[in-house]
C-alpha cells in the first residue's frame, strides 16, 4: 500500500442524505471498498465490486480497472506535437469521478488518498459509511440492496441498524444465509459452502474437536447466538451414573 496519509489528503465527504444524488449520476463510478465476503450480502445499486479478499489488493485493482499505466504512457507519445499541459488535460478527462464507500468510512479514507495520489481529481466517499446511511436514510428512499456485514455479534444489519438474518461460519468467519446452512457443505462450527473445499480433512477434524470441547464447556452458538447447550449424547454415554443420579 503506498505511503499516503489519509489524514492529510482524503476525498470529499458526502452526507448520507446527499449520497443518492451522487451515485445516481451515470458519470459517477461507484466503488465498494470492502472485501468479497462483505459485498456478497449487500451493496449499493450500480456499485462496482473489486472482488478483493484483503484491502492490500485494492491498489493493483485500481491500476487494472482504470488502466492508469496506459494513461500515463499517453503523456509522452512519440512524435506528439501537443504540449505537456494539453496531454495532461486530455488524460485527466479520461479519469472518471469516483464515489466510494465502506462499512464505517475508515477504509475509504485510505482508498481516497490512494486515488488522489494516482491522479484522480474528483473523489468522494460516504461520510460515516454504510452504517450511517442505514441509520439515517429511510428504507423507501434507500439505494442500498441487501444487508451490511458487521464485525460484531450481530453479523449483519439492515435499515435502522436492525440485526439481519445472516449467521457466522466458525470455519472461515464469513456470513452465511439460511440457504447456505441447508447446503451439504455446511457443518456447524466446521465449514460452509465458501470454505469447505479449501479445508483439508485434518483441518475439519480439528474444528470438530474444538466444537466438541465448546459443547462440553457449555459454550454453544457464539457471536450470532449464545444459546446454552443441552447435555450431549456423548456426555450422557460417558457419565451414565452421574446422569441417573441427577434425575
Amino acid at each position: 500500500m503506498p505511503s499516503v496519509s489519509p489524514i492529510d489528503r482524503v476525498g470529499k465527504y458526502v452526507s448520507p442524505k446527499e449520497w443518492n444524488q451522487l451515485i445516481s449520476n451515470p458519470d459517477t463510478v461507484v466503488i465498494d471498498v470492502r472485501n468479497d465476503y462483505e459485498t456478497r450480502i449487500g451493496k449499493f445499486k450500480r456499485a462496482v465490486d473489486p472482488c478483493t479478499t484483503a484491502f492490500r489488493e485494492f491498489p493493483s485493482w485500481v491500476d487494472e480497472r482504470f488502466k492508469l499505466n496506459e494513461l500515463n504512457d499517453q503523456l509522452e507519445p512519440a512524435g506528439s506535437t501537443q504540449s505537456t499541459e494539453e496531454q495532461v488535460e486530455k488524460t485527466e478527462n479520461k479519469i472518471p469521478r469516483v464515489a466510494m464507500y465502506c462499512t464505517g468510512g475508515i477504509r475509504c479514507e485510505k482508498a481516497s488518498s490512494l486515488l488522489l495520489s494516482k491522479g484522480f481529481k474528483e473523489v468522494y466517499h460516504l461520510q460515516g459509511g454504510i452504517l450511517k446511511y442505514l441509520e439515517e436514510v429511510p428504507k423507501d428512499e434507500s439505494l442500498w440492496e441487501g444487508e451490511c456485514f458487521v464485525f460484531d455479534k450481530r453479523v449483519s444489519v439492515e435499515h435502522g441498524l436492525v440485526q439481519g438474518a445472516y449467521k457466522l461460519c466458525y470455519g472461515c468467519k464469513q456470513p452465511v444465509s439460511d440457504a447456505d446452512m441447508e447446503a451439504p457443505e455446511w457443518e456447524y462450527g466446521v465449514s460452509c459452502p465458501y470454505c469447505c473445499s479449501s479445508k483439508s480433512e485434518e483441518e475439519k477434524e480439528r474444528a470438530r474437536a474444538r466444537q466438541r470441547q465448546f459443547e462440553r464447556w457449555g459454550i454453544i452458538g457464539g457471536p450470532d447466538k449464545g444459546r446454552k447447550p443441552t447435555k450431549t449424547r456423548e456426555t450422557e454415554e460417558r457419565n451414565p451414573k452421574q446422569m441417573s443420579s441427577s434425575i
